[in-house]
């Protein structure tokens, strides 16, 4: 964040326990009593208007107990420090059980077609920002490096020079993690692809 569009940032991470489980939540000066992180301030290109982006994950480990995971992530981006709505946030909630997609993005906005789509005997006065768009599901939904090339490629935000550089980087990390998790996850996938390609460790031209 801070090598790209905001300043002073500092995420901590706290340790609990549920369970036999352990859980890590990570965020902006996070506060240890209600676990919740704080938005910090960017700073728009259009002059007299606030921008606040809200940042938070929730990790744990997986089910051998050798690898973290996110459980739960939050991206968001908002008009004040503490309005309850603002232009967008993705959301991701590993196993999801109400029936919403596990990654997801929903946009405050308007939409008057929308509102006449609303079926009236079970969804009148639904707004579009109720609305999950899904994307990508467990493993390749957004990170938090695409998120902030949006807000600098639609000139929302100042941006620090060389941000490409910053998010290039962390974007192929998380990918590149992504990618092992689904081998993992899928070895008959990596036994195809070496059969297919050729030797471990060979890259396909």
């Amino acid at each position: 964040m801070n090598g790209t569009i905001a300043e002073h940032v500092q995420i901590k991470a706290v340790a609990l326990s549920k369970g036999d489980d352990r859980l890590f939540t990570l965020g902006h000066l996070l506060n240890k009593g209600t676990m919740t992180a704080q938005r910090f301030r960017l700073k728009p290109r259009a002059p007299k208007a606030e921008l606040w982006m809200d940042v938070s994950y929730q990790l744990r480990l997986d089910a051998e107990r050798e690898h973290l995971m996110v459980q739960q992530s939050f991206f968001g981006v908002f008009g004040s420090q503490d309005a309850k709505q603002g232009l967008f946030h993705y959301d991701y909630e590993r196993e999801k059980a109400d029936g919403y997609p596990d990654a997801h993005l929903q946009v405050y906005g308007n939409s008057d077609l929308f509102l006449a789509l609303n079926d009236p005997r079970a969804d009148s006065g639904r707004s579009l920002a109720q609305l999950h768009f899904p994307v990508g599901g467990k493993r390749f939904r957004p990170c938090l490096e695409d998120v902030i090339e949006f807000l600098i490629v639609e000139r929302l935000v100042e941006a620090r020079d060389n941000h490409e550089k910053v998010l290039e980087v962390g974007r192929e990390g998380f990918r590149r993690n992504q990618l092992l998790a689904a081998m993992r996850r899928d070895p008959g996938a990596v036994e195809v692809f070496v059969e297919r390609y050729g030797m471990r460790g060979t890259a396909p031209n």
